[in-house]
């Protein structure tokens, strides 16, 4: 159960983080600062085993500290600590708290060019060999980290674009909208076509998923940073896992706030 729960929450950060891909800022470093963030998750999932459903419910609050580091000649580091996590999963009405494995992860650290791409990830090997391995890295990680959205001069309020992370078959092609500016924040909506095809080592047991749906929400940015201040999202997915030669239809939906609270 400890590695089913691990290998979900490495999921979520990957879908949480990927809604800021592949949308850099304009070329130059990202702005020097340091804040809390808070991801809080509530993620119901169904699942028909040998004619019998099977429910699953996770409710989640996950804590990180990230620090964007001072350039250094031409480049730049961010640092992403998890240092709490909080919650409880709920199996067929036997609720059990999840362990805080922040304890286990080390720092991770991006390093960035002067172009605003991410040229390295480190740190953190279980967590990051648990979105790399256990998703057959659904999505691709330099994308999937990038949290920050480019909406100067380029972007006018009313404007639509597309975005896209693509890697070995699977998808998130996301569209997003300039709503309006709320106390001079700049208020996005979204929507994502999702398809995730991967597989998952579960003690020894090859797990792979089929699954296809959306996930819709909106998001506060800063204008003069363009960073993230917050998310709200909504995620829901149907489709397959096969285990053992096995069937098994699935359906999940989940709802998540990402925002820094300090």
């Amino acid at each position: 159960m400890k590695k089913s729960i691990f290998s979900f929450l490495a999921f979520i950060l990957l879908c949480g983080y990927a809604l800021g891909q592949n949308l850099s800022p304009n070329k130059g470093f990202y702005p020097i600062q340091k804040t809390t963030r808070k991801m809080t998750q509530l993620a119901k999932n169904k699942m028909l085993m040998q004619g019998q459903e099977m429910t699953m419910v996770t409710n989640m609050n996950m804590y990180s500290i990230i620090n964007i580091q001072r350039p250094v000649s031409d480049s730049q580091k961010i640092s992403i600590t998890y240092n709490k996590i909080e919650g409880d999963i709920e199996v067929m009405g036997k609720k059990q708290n999840i362990p805080d494995a922040s304890k286990n992860f080390k720092p991770i650290v991006l390093t960035t060019n002067n172009q605003g791409a991410i040229n390295s990830i480190t740190g953190s090997p279980e967590l990051l060999k648990q979105m790399e391995q256990s998703y057959s890295g659904s999505f691709q990680l330099n994308k999937t980290f990038t949290q920050f959205l480019n909406i100067k001069s380029t972007k006018n309020i009313g404007d639509s674009w597309l975005d896209s992370n693509t890697y070995a078959g699977n998808s998130m092609i996301t569209q997003y909208t300039y709503d309006r500016n709320e106390n001079g924040d700049a208020i996005l909506s979204f929507i994502t076509s999702m398809i995730v095809q991967s597989d998952m080592n579960q003690n020894g047991i090859i797990i792979h998923n089929d699954l296809l749906g959306k996930m819709t929400g909106s998001m506060t940015v800063d204008r003069k940073s363009n960073y993230i201040i917050s998310t709200d999202g909504n995620i829901n997915l149907e489709g397959r896992m096969e285990m053992n030669a096995q069937e098994i239809p699935v359906n999940i939906n989940s709802t998540f706030n990402d925002s820094i609270i300090k």
